[in-house]
């Protein structure tokens, strides 16, 4: 998480999956709190 939010893209790619499903899911729940709505094309970007 810290990675993400310095930027370090290089650390936050070699990740653990676990982990990485754990941030994604953090910070899009940040978003449409910040947002005061929900992302419908969320489910279609989480495919990827």
């Amino acid at each position: 998480m810290s990675a993400l939010t310095t930027g370090d893209w290089r650390v936050a790619d070699s990740a653990e999956p676990a982990s990485r499903r754990e941030c994604s899911g953090l910070v899009a729940a940040h978003l449409q709190w910040h947002l005061e709505r929900a992302l419908r094309s969320l489910p279609l970007v989480d495919r990827g």
